[in-house]
């Protein structure tokens, strides 16, 4: 395998991976902008491409990148489970910037991602037990091999506290993540929990479903904090699949650090952090359809006069809550910081954005 090395410099990465917010000489984040989601972190991001772990029991090799600041150190962790048929490839603008504010993030390529996505909706709903139960194992083999990971790469010296770990997931990622922070699935109410992950967040998450082997019973043992990430428009790909099945989960997790947090007008896709042509166009019919003319929050320099500029700049912003919030989950349950804790409590004072919390 041949090992390559890039370091980059994060004002180059784009919110969407895109947008403009990351142009050379971007303001970079401070105390105070830390969690806006907008500005660039302190710390510029190395990354890791093309890792392979081993799995001898499944007799399989797993796909991982490895985002991780290349200053100071050790850093908490945040493995990051792609949705079904996604690629560890995907997700820059989420990895990059939790990176460079600090975390070391590993992104994990399950076995499931399809070529032609197309067929992804097909395949998902033929998913089994033997599915799911290979998601988790891959979430337990990346913390199971951190120490062989070090040797291997030694930029990651000093780099990783093991102590802190926060697993994060995109639908059925989220799925993953959840298995991680201990929901069950059933028949048979099997754990996949891992006690060393601290945290999870679940992003377009999974509410009951039989097939999928989550049932109201599922959750009863979701014990670690656990924030739940939605969106008005987060419709998933069967009529069951509601922005309201979304938020079932969190209400049948026990309370004690729960978080059920929606954003105006994100979509499943919104969490990829791509601004391409075909939500902008979504976004646009939306607004003519209803006779919306979209206002910003924060405006930029030049105000958009478009729809398709306006829908770009919503979309844009709906991605910095999505990540600014989340940063603000892990700065609290996992990293401990007071701050993570004030800012997470004011993050339904945010436009647009509703929090629920137990």
């Amino acid at each position: 395998m041949i090992r390559r090395l890039v370091v980059l410099m994060i004002a180059v990465l784009a919110l969407s991976c895109e947008s403009s917010s990351y142009e050379e000489g971007a303001p970079k984040s401070t105390a105070s902008t830390r969690y806006t989601g907008l500005e660039i972190g302190p710390t510029p991001v190395g990354v890791i491409p093309d890792v392979l772990l081993r799995d001898n029991d499944r007799n399989k090799d797993i796909d991982l990148v490895i985002d991780y600041p290349t200053r100071g150190g050790p850093h908490p962790l945040i493995v990051f489970s792609p949705g079904f048929g996604g690629s560890h490839r995907g997700y820059v603008g989420l990895s990059s910037y939790w990176a460079a504010n600090n975390y070391v993030v590993i992104r994990v390529n399950h076995r499931d991602r399809i070529a032609n996505i197309t067929k992804a909706e097909e395949v998902w709903v033929n998913a089994t037990a033997a599915d799911w139960k290979n998601r988790a194992r891959d979430i337990t083999l990346v913390l199971d091999s951190l120490e062989s990971l070090v040797q291997r790469y030694p930029e990651l010296e000093g780099k990783i506290d093991a102590t802190k770990i926060g697993v994060a997931g995109h639908a059925y990622g989220s799925h993953t993540a959840m298995l991680a922070g201990g929901v069950r699935t059933f028949p048979g109410g099997v754990s996949y929990a891992d006690p060393r992950v601290k945290a999870v967040i679940a992003m377009s998450p999974q509410g009951p479903a039989e097939s999928r082997g989550l049932t109201s019973e599922s959750f009863a043992e979701l014990r670690v904090p656990a924030m739940f990430m939605t969106g008005t428009l987060d419709q998933g790909a069967t009529e069951s699949e509601t922005p309201e099945w979304r938020s079932e989960g969190f209400k049948l997790a026990p309370a004690g650090d729960k978080w059920l947090v929606t954003i105006e007008g994100v979509r499943t896709a919104t969490f990829t952090g791509r601004n391409d042509g075909l939500l902008e166009a979504i976004a646009r019919e939306e607004d003519r359809d209803i006779g919306r003319t979209y206002v910003p929050s924060r405006r930029p320099e030049t105000s958009p006069r478009t729809r398709t500029e306006q829908a770009s700049v919503r979309h844009q912003q709906m991605v910095a809550d999505i990540r600014g919030i989340a940063l603000t989950f892990f700065d609290t349950y996992v990293r401990g910081d007071a701050a993570g804790r004030e800012a997470l409590e004011k993050a339904g004072t945010r436009t647009g954005v509703v929090v629920e919390k137990k």
